[in-house]
């Protein structure tokens, strides 16, 4: 807490919890009410975590919660293309989903750090084919059993939804000449129908309390019931959009470098707000279901990549399957892009019975997302001037070195460090997913405050004579031992947490335990130290991503940032987010102080 309270709300939160730990406080009742728990269950701590990061938000999805990751974009020529194209996708799902219920998957294990031991792969096997259920005042799951005798998918075009067959009772799984003649279909049915459908997607962009109680209308119908369940366990949705306009593009700062994927007027950014959002109600955000764990997204202009929703599961699997079927596609041999006609039957279209309520609503729903929509401030900023490979020359971890970054950019525009949340994995423990590296350390604001003062701190001149040029390398060397303590600490965190030892889960253990047995939360947790702790004003995590990919989301309070990256050889990309509606955050200024603090550092350890 030392570096983001001042030394009154320090004080405090040392008293609160002096008295916590002592033997007579509750502290050591509640740590054997967990030690007890762990001994019972597989994971103690696993649903604790769910609810509280996860099932208890009652934020809309979009923007707060999904993240929308941007694939290479491709070339299509025509309809069949984009036809062809998401049949390949449809093929490797059907693929991995049949290496998945065969137990084919390999198991991973730990590349560092006590290397060799195991990791949980549950979290792969919840991607296909479940969803997350809005609640009043909490959400559910619906999981999959591992073996499914039904595999469809949903394909949503022009806010129309048809349910595809993966396999049909007379002769088994379709091929992916059969797919891309369904998908083909699809394209041309859609914009032909003479009414236009009720945008039923895009309730699910709506705060989840809201879009639970739309939700028990809909289900009063049985065809919206069969409906709504068709959609939750298809193995994933496939939207096929249309292209978002060129205004959807962000505010740059002068002298950054142009994206590297652009198509006509779209840039790097622009198809991520696609990702993220859809665009809004008058472009693609009806044409979604954001409780669906993987929406896979293709426009017709080469445009594609995914939204996903993230209980289930981390980036990483996500990243893994995507670019597995990228990859398998890429290096295919069968390069056909025509599609065959087949003599299947068409694709069944679901039709919502509509009650007034929900007319009323879904007006309501339009106008609310697009108001969410306007007020995010996005920015995908490519950093061209180095890479990992010159991070590692300076015996340094990238991560480490990038973290460090971020703090010296905020530091640099607010003058303060701030409650930063980076995820680190805890997959070496059963049903583990993440804690909390707090990247915001005393070390990493001593070196802060020493780098953003001139070349650094003032140290006493050794003698009359000493020239400026050694008096300057002894400065220079101060900030390269400031630099050195703060990777060190950095890493101790990190090391921490991956092993079991992060503070994060363990006090929201203690939190619960507390209201479990007593019925009212301790003042630990009511502290002021306690939200300021908790209010992520800086939320981060590193993507790495093998092909030319990014992921990003949204900020997770009203006045933070948000900021994924993805270090390449030569090279950074950032995803930076923040909301228009704060006056003291912009994506673009936050990413012109990123790459004066990535050129600073650059100066400082070279050579």
């Amino acid at each position: 807490m030392e570096p983001i309270t001042t030394k009154q709300q320090l004080e405090r939160t040392q008293a609160i919890i002096k008295q916590f730990t002592s033997p007579n406080g509750l502290g050591p009742r509640l740590q054997q009410y967990l030690i007890d728990k762990r001994d019972r269950e597989d994971n103690w701590a696993y649903y604790y975590w769910l609810n509280d990061m996860y099932m208890d938000v009652r934020l809309a999805l979009p923007i707060n919660s999904n993240p929308g990751m941007v694939m290479p974009p491709r070339k299509f020529i025509t309809v069949h293309d984009v036809a062809r194209f998401g049949a390949k996708i449809v093929e490797g799902i059907m693929q991995h989903k049949e290496m998945l219920e065969s137990n084919q998957l390999p198991q991973e294990r730990a590349a560092n750090r006590e290397k060799n031991q195991p990791l949980c792969m549950a979290q792969y096997y919840r991607l296909l084919g479940s969803c997350r259920r809005p609640g009043v005042e909490r959400d559910s799951q619906y999981l999959p059993p591992k073996v499914q005798e039904d595999h469809h998918i949903i394909v949503i075009c022009r806010n129309q939804m048809y349910c595809v067959p993966l396999k049909a009772n007379d002769r088994g799984k379709l091929t992916e000449d059969e797919v891309a003649s369904q998908i083909l279909f699809i394209l041309s049915d859609a914009p032909c129908l003479p009414t236009q459908p009720p945008a039923i997607g895009i309730l699910t962009a709506e705060p989840r309390s809201l879009w639970a109680k739309d939700r028990d209308v809909l289900l009063l119908e049985d065809t919206n019931q069969r409906n709504v369940e068709l959609i939750e366990q298809a193995l994933i949705v496939l939207c096929l959009d249309e292209p978002l306009p060129g205004t959807f593009n962000a505010r740059g700062f002068a002298g950054a470098t142009p994206s590297l994927h652009t198509i006509g007027h779209r840039d790097e950014t622009n198809m991520a707000h696609e990702m993220i959002h859809g665009g809004g109600s008058d472009f693609n955000s009806g044409n979604r279901w954001f409780d669906k764990t993987m929406q896979i997204i293709i426009c017709n202009d080469g445009t594609w990549g995914l939204c996903y929703e993230h209980s289930p599961s981390e980036g990483i699997a996500v990243v893994q399957l995507m670019e597995k079927i990228f990859n398998d596609i890429v290096n295919s041999q069968n390069e056909n892009n025509g599609v065959p006609q087949h003599h299947l039957p068409p694709p069944e279209r679901l039709e919502w019975q509509i009650p007034p309520e929900i007319n009323k609503r879904l007006v309501e729903a339009r106008k609310s997302v697009d108001r969410r929509i306007d007020d995010l401030d996005f920015y995908v900023y490519r950093y061209k001037g180095y890479g990992k490979t010159f991070m590692k020359s300076c015996q340094c971890s990238p991560d480490a070195y990038i973290q460090l970054s971020l703090q010296l950019a905020h530091y640099k525009l607010y003058g303060r460090l701030v409650s930063t949340y980076e995820s680190a994995s805890t997959r070496r423990f059963l049903l583990g997913r993440v804690d909390c590296i707090r990247s915001a350390s005393t070390e990493a604001l001593e070196w802060a405050k020493a780098m953003c003062q001139g070349e650094g701190p003032d140290v006493p001149l050794e003698s009359d004579r000493e020239d400026e040029a050694t008096y300057n390398n002894r400065k220079k060397e101060h900030l390269k031992e400031l630099f050195r303590s703060a990777v060190t600490r950095q890493t101790e965190i990190m090391v921490q947490n991956i092993l079991g030892y992060g503070i994060d889960i363990h006090l929201l253990g203690l939190r619960e335990a507390s209201r479990e047995q007593t019925g009212a939360i301790h003042e630990l947790f009511t502290d002021e130290s306690y939200s300021i702790a908790n209010c992520f004003l800086l939320s981060t995590s590193q993507v790495a991503c093998s092909t030319d990919s990014f992921m990003g989301y949204g900020p997770v309070t009203p006045k933070g940032y948000g900021c994924s990256y993805n270090p390449y050889p030569n090279e950074i990309v950032f995803c930076v987010s923040a909301f228009y509606s704060c006056e003291d955050t912009s994506a673009s200024r936050y990413a012109k102080s990123l790459q004066e603090s990535l050129d600073m550092m650059r100066d400082l350890l070279k050579n």
